[in-house]
């Protein structure tokens, strides 16, 4: 119940722009900045550090393939 109360109050702070992308998304600006190291809104940034994660958390390399989509999710 305190979870469910947290995040109904997370939502009514998001700005409509931010909740509706959230509801597509499924993650909020904030937890898509922290997942690609991110503080400014830098599209250069945004892609290097993606890059980087998607590359490390590859399968294919002994990565992890929900790690590699909370990145996805994040660019």
């Amino acid at each position: 119940a305190a979870s469910r109360a947290a995040a109904e109050a997370r939502g009514r702070s998001e700005r409509p722009q931010s909740a509706a992308a959230s509801r597509i998304i499924g993650i909020s600006l904030q937890e898509a900045q922290q997942i690609l190291n991110v503080s400014n809104l830098s599209p250069e940034e945004i892609q290097k550090n993606y890059d980087h994660l998607f590359k490390v958390n590859d399968k294919s390399v002994g990565g992890s393939f929900y790690l590699q989509s909370k990145v996805s999710r994040g660019r």
